[in-house]
C-alpha cells in the first residue's frame, strides 16, 4: 500500500516511462544487440590494457556466455524505473509536504533531479573514466537524445498527474478499504 499520492504518481509515471524505454531499447538495439555488446565488452577490455587478440577472444567468450540473459534487456528499464521512481516519489513527497512547494513545481524539480543526477552525471563520469569511446558507442547504437527520453516522459507525466484532474486523481485520493 502506498501511503502518499505523490509516491503513487511517481511510481505510475516511472512504470510508464520504463515501458516506453523498453520499447525504445528493443527498437534501437534489438537487431544489433550482439554487435553493441561485443563493442562494449571489447573496448572495456582494451581500456584495461589487454592486447587486441586477447580482448577479442574474451569478448567472444563473454558474448556467448551472456546470450541466455538477453531476455532481461527489455525488462530491465521497467524494473530500473520502478525503483528509481519509488525513491524520486519520496523526494517529491518531501518537497511537497516539508517545503510546501506546489506539486507541479516539486514534480519538475524531481524530474530535473532524475535527468541531471541520475542520467547526465553518470554519462559524464563514464566519459571521464573510460574516455569518449563509451559515449560514442551509446550515441551510435542508442542515441544520446533517446537516452534522455524516458526521463523527460517521467517528468512530463509526473507534472500532468500533479496538475490536471483526471482518472488518476481517484487513485491518489482513495482511502484503503482494508486496514
Amino acid at each position: 500500500m502506498v501511503e502518499s499520492k505523490q509516491i503513487l504518481y511517481s511510481l505510475a509515471a516511472g512504470v510508464v516511462a520504463g515501458v516506453i524505454a523498453s520499447i525504445i531499447i528493443f527498437i534501437k538495439i534489438g537487431g544489433v544487440i550482439n554487435e553493441f555488446m561485443f563493442e562494449l565488452i571489447y573496448n572495456q577490455l582494451l581500456a584495461t590494457g589487454l592486447s587486441g587478440d586477447k580482448a577479442l577472444e574474451i569478448a567472444n567468450q563473454t558474448i556467448e556466455g551472456i546470450k541466455p540473459i538477453y531476455w532481461l534487456i527489455p525488462i530491465s528499464p521497467i524494473i530500473n524505473m520502478l525503483f528509481i521512481s519509488a525513491i524520486l516519489g519520496i523526494l517529491l513527497d518531501f518537497l511537497v509536504n516539508r517545503f510546501h512547494l506546489k506539486p507541479y513545481t516539486a514534480s519538475i524539480l524531481t524530474g530535473l533531479t532524475l535527468i541531471l543526477l541520475l542520467q547526465l552525471t553518470p554519462i559524464i563520469i563514464l566519459g571521464k573514466l573510460y574516455g569518449g569511446w563509451i559515449i560514442e558507442l551509446l550515441d551510435k547504437y542508442i542515441g544520446l537524445p533517446v537516452i534522455l527520453t524516458p526521463s523527460i516522459i517521467y517528468t512530463t507525466l509526473l507534472t500532468i498527474f500533479n496538475t490536471i484532474k483526471g482518472p488518476w486523481s481517484r487513485w491518489g485520493e482513495s482511502k484503503p478499504e482494508i486496514y
